[in-house]
């Protein structure tokens, strides 16, 4: 979960007005009260092209959790979503962090292209030997 002081000194050294870094300040105090477990989703693959709102695709996962959640968007693509179960939260942060990435396969890997792949003909390979001779039809 997102530790709730070291948001806070973000915003307070990020936004330039004093009042109202504040006043975000004390509204990241109470969601964190009413939520207890909290992601600060700035950074996250959740967010539409524009950066204003949450992806349709985020809200309709969230739905289909059967769970309370709430997303508290701050000034300029800030973002905390809430949760009141663990085990959601853990799902979502798997889900959306991005602390999953593809790997690429290794080079040496099964390739499933006939041209080239590990079961490619190479030229220090044996070469087929026919099993029977072909025989020309006599008339």
């Amino acid at each position: 979960m997102t530790n709730m002081q070291e948001l806070k000194q973000r915003i307070t050294d990020t936004w330039r007005d004093e009042e109202m870094s504040s006043s975000a300040c004390y509204g990241v105090d109470a969601y964190a009260r009413l939520w207890p477990y909290v992601f600060f989703v700035n950074d996250w693959d959740v967010w539409t092209e524009n950066g204003k709102d949450l992806k349709a695709t985020v809200y309709s996962w969230l739905n289909r959790q059967n769970a309370a959640w709430d997303f508290y968007h701050l000034q300029g693509g800030w973002g905390l979503i809430g949760f009141k179960d663990k085990h959601v939260a853990d799902h979502f942060k798997l889900r959306w962090s991005g602390a999953i990435k593809a790997v690429p396969s290794s080079e040496d890997g099964w390739n499933p292209h006939p041209t080239n792949s590990c079961f490619a003909y190479e030229s220090g390979d044996e070469e087929a030997q026919p099993i029977r001779a072909l025989k020309r039809a006599r008339r």
